[in-house]
């Protein structure tokens, strides 16, 4: 594969396959460093691919092996992981699909998020975006873990219902 086709092909694939790594390994931080490997192997063996192969088929094969090769480095930590059959359902989902319907679940969720109250985006942000632990959140709000958990609850739930709204108004789902 010529390394012009290589490079379009990452762009236009790029949140694809994060969004895939993000699936498989549960974190956008760690999901992005894994699309870097990704993209570096995949620039290795550029030449050993077809000029006309399955882009996402072939990413999401490389994919597949990074994540497995991050669980092992990760072992010793105690963060659990999916089985790999569990991992390789989640890959397989990714094969065929092609970005237009991520961005639209994306732009759906961005702008239900723009409707909730500001204390709701901000703990949904410090939680989700910046990683902080629940009981740091409790703890800097005055309230317990459990009042955090029932509302991230209900706010992951205001979102979901509100997602899936936009998208069967758009007819996409």
């Amino acid at each position: 594969m010529h390394e012009e086709t290589l490079v379009k092909n990452l762009l236009r694939h790029q949140k694809v396959i994060e969004g895939m790594l993000t699936a498989m390994v549960g974190n956008y931080a760690t999901a992005e460093d894994l699309f870097q490997e990704v993209a570096v192997i995949m620039t290795r063996k550029r030449e050993e691919a077809e000029e006309d192969c399955k882009f996402v088929a072939w990413a999401r094969s490389i994919a597949f092996n990074v994540v497995r090769d991050y669980r092992k480095k990760m072992a010793r930590a105690k963060v659990r992981f999916l089985d790999d059959e569990s991992l390789e359902s989640v890959a397989l989902v990714f094969e065929e699909t092609e970005e237009p319907i991520w961005d639209v679940r994306r732009q759906a969720l961005r702008k239900c998020a723009e409707k909730l109250p500001e204390r709701e985006r901000t703990i949904l942000r410090r939680r989700y975006e910046e990683a902080e632990p629940i009981e740091d959140l409790a703890a800097s709000l005055s309230t317990s873990r459990g009042a955090i958990d029932t509302l991230l609850y209900r706010v992951r739930k205001a979102l979901h219902q509100c997602v899936e709204s936009r998208l069967n108004q758009a007819g996409t789902s």
